[in-house]
Order: structure tokens, then sequence, then C-alpha cells
């Protein structure tokens, strides 16, 4: 699918309205365009990535490369302990170190999940001029954005641009981290899960509706099974899209006859986490790096963001509705 005019910068498109991609039905070429952008920009001060896996002879990793060998500042954050990738991931990370880029390397006791960049900006003159933040649901890597479905937002909105800043500070251990807008793990990931669902059932109990859909890869958490079979309990309709392990008991009497669960086995590898609270009026929709595992919710920094953007909300929605009404590849969950 075409989204942007072959001849349109995104970092235009972006200053003027959030964009949103969903691979592999969009091209993850349009990310790679970012960073170039970002390298042949004068004004890009810094260049953050956060590396899970990527690759091999990546294009990502290439272009963050050049952007160094272009004077520019670039910030990369190594996780070692991605499975599997251990090995890649060393030798990129040597390779960018040699070419002058900052690496980071894995922290210890915590695996970092989340797949986001960052691209700071400054005038000639010194001027503000606005940043870019980009927050994915999968990986930087070229080759699976081909067999995964993934979402993933470019955005100038100041309050996510600050929110990643202080991320990336965290990361190098510079400061106790508050964040006003992202949801992140270890952080704010549970306490706003939690304040979204007790609003749904407080809807529910006063009659007016009350509705969530969680699409994610696996659901594990204790605590949020808990909060779910709540929320059922109370009157929430509840819809899970659950790829792999689900650890919810569907179809349990009197507590879980509001929930319903189903997978999705298709073309693609359904890898994206989108979480939405419905209100009776508005959505709350969100995309995110990790699912209800308490690997992600404890053991992990994770971050997802609102979708704020109307347009955008309703593709999300449109995905979330076309899952549900699959009546050929979808395997719905029994007692």
């Amino acid at each position: 699918l075409t989204i942007l005019d072959e001849k349109e910068a995104i970092f235009n498109y972006v200053a003027k309205k959030d964009l949103l991609l969903y691979y592999p039905y969009h091209s993850f070429e349009h990310f790679i365009h970012f960073l170039y952008e970002a390298v042949h920009n004068p004004e890009t001060r810094e260049i953050m990535v956060t590396q899970y896996r990527v690759a091999e002879n990546s294009a990502v990793i290439n272009t963050l490369i050049a952007a160094a060998q272009n004077g520019k500042k670039v910030t990369v954050f190594v996780e070692l302990k991605a499975r599997f990738d251990e090995e890649n991931n060393l030798a990129t990370a040597e390779m960018m170190q040699a070419a002058g880029i900052k690496i980071i390397y894995s922290i210890p006791g915590l695996k970092v999940h989340a797949k986001v960049a960052l691209v700071r900006r400054r005038g000639q003159n010194g001027e503000k001029l606005p940043s870019y933040a980009y927050i994915s649901t999968g990986n930087f890597n070229e080759k699976t954005a081909t067999l995964y479905a993934d979402c993933g937002l470019f955005t100038c909105r100041k309050e996510i641009v600050n929110d990643l800043s202080t991320r990336f500070r965290t990361l190098q251990g510079k400061e106790d981290p508050k964040f006003t807008t992202l949801l992140v793990a270890r952080f704010n990931l549970i306490p706003e899960l939690n304040r979204l669902i007790d609003r749904e059932i407080s809807l529910a109990d006063q009659g007016k509706g009350g509705r969530i859909i969680l699409k994610m890869n696996a659901l594990q958490d204790p605590a949020m099974i808990d909060r779910l079979y709540e929320a059922s309990e109370h009157g929430v309709q509840i819809d899970l899209i659950v790829r792999g392990i689900c650890c919810v008991r569907a179809g349990v009497p009197g507590k879980t006859e509001n929930l319903h669960i189903r997978s999705l086995v298709g073309r693609y590898l359904e890898h994206g986490r989108i979480y939405s609270f419905y209100d009776g009026v508005n959505t709350r929709i969100y995309i995110a790096s990790g699912d209800f595992l308490t690997r992600n919710t404890e053991c992990r920094v994770e971050v997802g963001v609102r979708v704020e953007d109307p347009v955008l909300k309703e593709k999300l929605d449109s995905i979330l509705r076309l899952q549900l009404s699959d009546n050929v590849n979808a395997r719905e969950m029994q007692p």
C-alpha cells in the first residue's frame, strides 16, 4: 500500500500529523528513509535507537553508521540478551562502535525489549525545531518486517518526544524517570492499565457499557488475568486476540461469561500489540512492544503509546474489528 507520496519527506509529513504504518502491508523502507533523512538533515543533532533484533547486514545499522560518519551524534542501546541474536547483536555493536557510535550495553537483570527511535534536532542558530519519535510493536529488522504484522507510529508530539528522551537518559543511568504520556513497563505501565480497567468497570456498573479489546502475542501475567476476570464479572465485554500462550480460562460460569478469546494464524505472523478501551463515546487505543507476560511487565523495559489522531485510531480499530470478524483462520478458545 502507498501511504506517502514518493517525493514527500517523512520529516515534512510527520511535522504536520502523526503517521502510522502497519507492516508488512506498508513497506519497512519508510523507516529506513526516515533514518536516511535524519542522516542528511543539517539540523539533526542526535539519533538514538534501541536494538533488540536486527537483520544480518542490516540496512538500519548501515544507515546509523553513515550518520556517525556524517558527523551526527548516534547512540544505540544494544540488548545482548536477545535470545538467538546474542552473537549478531555483539558483532553489530562492535561494528557500530568502531564507526564512532556510542553503544550502551544490556542492563544487568533487566532486558530492554522496547522498539523506539528518537531524532533530536536544533537549528543552525540554536533555535528549537521539531524532534521526531518512532515507537513500534516490532523489531528494526527489514527482513522479518515482510513476515510479521506490526504497527509503528511516527510523531512530533512534544510530550512523547520528551518522554522518549527521558527513557533514553534512564537507559544511561542518568535519572529516576517520570513519564507523562508513554506507558513504560516497570514504571507506569501496570498502574495505567489498572486505571483503564477500573474505568471500564465503573462504566459497566453504571449501565453505560464497558468494552476492552486486547491483541497480543501471549497472556500469562496472573495480576492482569485477575483484573480481566474482575472486569468480566462486572459486565465489561472483553475480546482477547492472543496468538500464542493464553492462561485465561474461557467460559467459566459467573467469571468469564463476558470474555471471549481467539487466536489467528494466517499468512503473516501476528506480532502487533494493540490495546483498546471504549467508554461508550470515545476509544482509548494504544500500541505497545510488550505482551501481558510477567517477564514483560516486571522484568523488561517495554514502551507503549496512546494513538490520538482520529484517522489513525479508526485504522487500528478497523484492524481489530476485521480480526474479530474472521471466520476462516480464527480459532476460538472453549472452556
